[in-house]
């Protein structure tokens, strides 16, 4: 099966695990789009693998490849593939497409604080791709005039790098871009030997029919077309985004919509079904368990403590940056809006788990002054959430119960977990094809779901 994998919400939804689960049956992983500023967060055993760059099924010992469109920081690369032979892994072929554009040490520098950037410079490398003259790809890196290139490109950039300084005081041009060389040809020494053209590769494979496994990074309400502007990445990171970044056709492929069972944001904008706010998330402190009489706070409807409460349990800080994430309670206008943007066939929903023991709700609707809309908004200022009359609750489980349902199928799930997924489903009617139910490989349902949620869409 040829598969594309695809976050729902504003990314982090564990596209990770599910990506590594799939790989098991994969030819090819493939990495189209975003950058370093994205982190994948896979648990093996005992072994917590971040990955940034370098595709997940690396740790199935897939062959792995890395698309056009991907802003290729080279020492993150290198970082990635380090860690994951020292953990044990060994990763097949591996291909980084010549045409990726490489992120320069200037695009670092010149991350601004606008809008709640990961500092990874992946603003700036758009902007330079954009600009068509002065962005250096991974051909550019492994050819021999690759210095010539730097000369050409800073000489462009020569006053926005001095007026941010970056040349000047420090440095001279002529110092700055041989500083440059000295560490970047060094990448590209052991770089090169993996540079090729993944359009054709991935072509000739799918026609000869190896399964092809494709991995996004980000979500999809961060696209910079559909996504929720300013705030979002600077790629398309929506299903057909791939398409356009790969040059491949779609048709063979399923999409697989990754839905962490409720959303979370990472950094500044919008948030209509946000817990608690922005600012108190930034200044919470890490990790500080609730108290009992915070939870009994919860339970008699403090919304923020629900928050940090998820925010714990669920581990919801940035692979990244470290940042806390904001958390919300599910929004199923945003998952309808998903599913359509991205032609999703079937869902993954990913720390259901965490949810056990609390009580929460899901959007069903927005609303500005007396206006009620079931559409995802292009501008989500005003707008406020109309929740289901719905509160979902079921116990926590112990891993022991969760590896039992794992055994006996999706009709052991507790009471309340299948009704919200029910509503999930018939909100946004796409069926559900497996669910984790811990960080764990193995911890994953997949036995009955599909059969059982595509029920809820004939009824």
């Amino acid at each position: 099966m040829n598969a594309l994998v695809v976050g729902a919400y504003w990314g982090d939804e564990g596209k990770g695990k599910i990506v590594d689960l799939l790989a098991a049956n994969s030819d090819w992983v493939v990495r189209y789009n975003g950058g370093d500023n994205a982190g994948h967060t896979i648990v093996v055993g005992d072994k917590k693998i971040v990955l940034h760059v370098l595709p997940s099924g690396a740790l199935q010992g897939k062959n792995v490849a890395i698309g056009p469109d991907v802003f290729f920081n080279p020492a993150s690369f290198l970082k990635d593939l380090n860690h994951v032979r020292e953990s044990g892994f060994s990763p097949g072929k591996i291909v980084v497409d010549e045409r990726a554009h490489v992120i320069m040490p200037y695009h670092i520098k010149l991350e601004g604080e606008k809008i709640g950037t990961t500092k990874r410079g992946i603003g700036p490398a758009a902007q330079d791709k954009a600009n068509r003259t002065t962005d250096v790809t991974v051909f550019d890196m492994t050819s021999p005039d690759f210095l010539k290139k730097i000369k050409e490109v800073v000489n462009e950039k020569e006053a926005q790098l001095t007026a941010a300084g970056i040349l000047g005081k420090n440095f001279d041009a002529e110092t700055y871009c041989r500083r440059i060389y000295e560490v970047y040809s060094a990448y590209a020494a052991r770089i090169r030997q993996y540079a090729g053209n993944v359009s054709y590769m991935l072509n000739e494979e799918i026609k000869k029919g190896s399964s092809v496994l494709l991995e996004g990074a980000q979500g999809s309400l961060l696209d910079v077309v559909h996504g929720t502007r300013p705030h979002v990445t600077s790629s398309n990171t929506i299903a057909g985004g791939a398409a356009a970044n790969l040059g491949i056709d779609l048709r063979p492929f399923k999409i697989i919509g990754i839905v962490k069972a409720y959303p979370t944001r990472v950094g500044e904008g919008l948030f209509v079904t946000e817990l608690g706010n922005y600012e108190d998330t930034k200044n919470e402190e890490r990790n500080k368990p609730l108290t009992i009489a915070e939870k009994k706070s919860v339970v008699e409807g403090n919304e923020k403590l629900l928050g940090r409460w998820i925010r714990m349990d669920g581990a919801e800080y940035g692979a990244t940056t470290g940042r806390p994430r904001r958390v919300g309670f599910p929004d199923f206008v945003a998952l309808k809006y998903a599913a359509m943007i991205n032609g999703i066939n079937e869902w993954a929903i990913t720390k259901i788990d965490v949810l056990g023991g609390k009580a929460f709700k899901a959007a069903i609707a927005y609303k500005k002054g007396t206006s009620i809309t079931e559409r995802f908004p292009f501008k989500l200022e005003g707008y406020e959430a109309v929740y289901g009359q719905t509160e979902y609750f079921w116990p926590s489980m112990t891993e022991g119960q969760c590896k039992a349902a794992v055994s006996e199928g999706y009709d052991a799930l507790p009471k309340g977990m299948k009704q919200y997924i029910k509503e999930l489903v018939r909100h946004t009617g796409i069926p559900v094809r497996m669910i984790s139910l811990s960080p764990e490989r193995d911890i994953t349902l997949i036995n009955g779901v599909f059969e059982r949620t595509v029920e809820y869409l004939r009824k």
